[in-house]
């Protein structure tokens, strides 16, 4: 039984670091979409398609903030220990 609670530990650990680099790398998306005034598309027809970036990237900020502030405190209490 002590096995199995180590390596359930170790798969906890793992995917929880896991889960971290994939809201930073998404954070860099984020900050980078920023930039952007708008994403123009070509549809097959030839013509344009606009959208603004503003009100996704408003939406996603504040989401992938708190995913990083929980995951964080989650290692930091589980390290800790």
């Amino acid at each position: 039984m002590g096995s199995f609670l180590t390596i359930e530990s170790k798969v906890v650990a793992a995917s929880s670091v896991l889960l971290l680099i994939v809201n930073l790398a998404s954070l860099y998306f984020i900050i980078d979409l920023y930039t952007y005034d708008e994403i123009t598309g070509y549809l097959y027809n030839g013509a344009l398609k606009s959208c603004g970036t503003r009100g996704f990237v408003y939406l996603l900020f504040p989401v992938t903030m708190s995913n990083l502030l929980f995951i964080g405190i989650a290692l930091i209490v589980r390290f800790l220990k």
